[in-house]
């Protein structure tokens, strides 16, 4: 390879070669011919003499290395060792000495705490590395993990008890972690390229939004309005028409109800937004004007304003005897999706209703337009002190 080797050519915009006999251009170039290659002859060009004959030298090893039978695969993939070597370099790890799993799921939940990520967020990181590490080994460096493991980590997952296969939603949250974890990995050196990218993400099936018939949000504020569920039944009210999500519910202070809005100052995109109130729930929450503090503070409940999951079981619980006593079916969120519903449904503003209820116009559209009737709205805003 050394006498294919030649001294500083010229480049036009083309890239073909220009003779300079008083060589004042610093480019090298080496003539790779079809015997390396496994398929035509190559040209490669570098800025010195230096950077030519290291490609050159570590060709020459490659070559060796690989041997007959290497050759054969790579022929057969259509590709040869100067395409392989170009792609090891382009993917292998630029440090010397990779990080284990272990060190890599640590590392990348420090930097998302630099970020300034949400506790609940960097909590479901932590269960979520649990479970890889378990499958994957923690002392696996983290340039060994291929995607095929990955797949088989990802296909085997479960659901809470252990047996059920977990929902398509379920994998594709693994998955987006693990692209993530991998994103970092290859930003840190430890590795050439994100295998988890290469990862299929399961079909997501329509889901039908679940929400209250009038009859029903009737039968729950009924049974709300009693004495035994003083604490809890101005959080009710507040969802019920308000739609705020949980976790900005446990945040919900009296102060941030004034004239005909409430004012989150604690939202899940960390954005402020005024919900205006409907005549119905001012209504219903004439008694509790003038009160003070958090709308819901469970007693022997600690409130964390970085994590409110303890608020946030307390209320599902109260609410759960709630329905129960009612004999009312209450699937997951569904106060929230009965408030948006019906606002979008009397309303018709897409827009409107999108920034009422913190959510994209896309996602209002997608989810809520048309599940209730305007018939369907006047009769839940009609629910009042009074008709109950």
């Amino acid at each position: 390879m050394k006498n294919r080797i030649r001294p500083p050519v010229k480049l036009d915009a083309q890239g073909r070669v220009i003779k300079d006999p008083a060589q004042r251009a610093h480019i090298w170039r080496l003539n790779i011919p079809a015997s390396i290659t496994g398929a035509r002859k190559e040209r490669k060009f570098f800025a010195s003499e230096a950077e030519a004959k290291a490609y050159a030298a570590d060709l020459l090893a490659a070559r060796r290395e690989a041997g007959e039978g290497i050759l054969l695969r790579l022929r057969a993939k259509g590709a040869s060792v100067t395409q392989a070597l170009e792609y090891y370099l382009a993917h292998a790890p630029s440090q010397g000495t990779p990080a284990t799993l272990e060190k890599a799921c640590a590392q990348f939940i420090a930097s998302r705490q630099r970020d300034n990520c949400k506790e609940r967020y960097l909590a479901n990181l932590e269960s979520q590395f649990r479970q890889i590490k378990e499958d994957l080994g923690k002392g696996t460096m983290i340039d060994a993990i291929s995607t095929a493991a990955l797949d088989d980590l990802v296909r085997g997952l479960t659901g809470k008890d252990g047996d059920t296969p977990a929902q398509p939603k379920s994998r594709i949250n693994c998955i987006i972690t693990l692209n993530a974890l991998f994103n970092f990995a290859v930003s840190q050196g430890w590795r050439g390229e994100n295998p988890a990218a290469k990862l299929r993400r399961p079909k997501l099936d329509e889901v039908e939004i679940p929400i209250l018939s009038p009859e029903d949000a009737r039968k729950l504020l009924a049974e709300a309005r009693q004495p035994a569920y003083a604490d809890v039944f101005p959080a009710v009210l507040l969802q019920l028409f308000a739609g705020p999500r949980r976790s900005e519910l446990a945040h919900i202070d009296y102060s941030w109800i004034r004239d005909q809005y409430l004012r989150l100052e604690k939202t899940k995109i960390r954005k402020k937004r005024a919900v205006e109130l409907s005549d119905a729930l001012l209504a219903w929450f004439a008694p509790f004007r003038g009160r003070t503090g958090r709308v819901f503070a469970p007693e022997d409940v600690v409130f964390d304003p970085d994590d409110t999951r303890n608020v946030e079981d307390a209320y599902t619980y109260r609410l759960s005897q709630i329905a129960a006593a009612a004999h009312v079916v209450l699937p997951k969120n569904v106060l929230r999706h009965t408030a948006i519903t019906y606002r979008d449904a009397l309303s018709a503003d897409l827009a409107g209703t999108a920034a009422w209820a913190g959510n994209s116009p896309g996602m209002i559209e997608s989810h809520y337009r048309g599940a209730a009737t305007r018939d369907d709205a006047l009769k839940f805003y009609g629910l009042n002190p009074a008709s109950v």
